[in-house]
């Protein structure tokens, strides 16, 4: 009975620090190992200027991956192929949900707000 309350504790610990974690996330900014066509959303604020980076992992065919920034249900706010890594601002036009997406292959990618 003793292990059952630890590992219930345990168990209470974790997922507590995932709900903080989400909490971040869902203050708007992104920072995942997206796959292709794998989109994470995000929200911001119209004229909110935000730090993409992208570490990529995999590229399936080629020398790059691509990858998108763009608002739900509009066009892309921002598209580019990266080969190994880069860091480029991106300002947000309408407030609301966004997504980034990687398409062929596989990359580290972070939003948050630009210094």
């Amino acid at each position: 009975m003793y292990r059952r309350a630890v590992l219930a504790g345990s168990t209470a610990a974790l997922l507590a620090g995932c709900s903080e974690l989400t909490g971040l996330v869902g203050d708007g900014y992104v920072d995942e190992t997206l796959r292709d066509e794998e989109p994470a959303e995000f929200s911001a604020e119209a004229g909110e200027e935000l730090a993409v980076s992208v570490d990529v992992q995999e590229v399936r065919d080629g020398r790059a991956v691509s990858v998108q920034v763009a608002e739900v249900g509009a066009g892309p706010l921002d598209a580019r192929s990266i080969e190994e890594s880069d860091t480029y601002d991106v300002t947000i036009e309408v407030d609301g949900t966004h997504v980034v997406t990687v398409t062929n292959g596989v990359a580290d990618v972070t939003i948050e707000p630009a210094e």
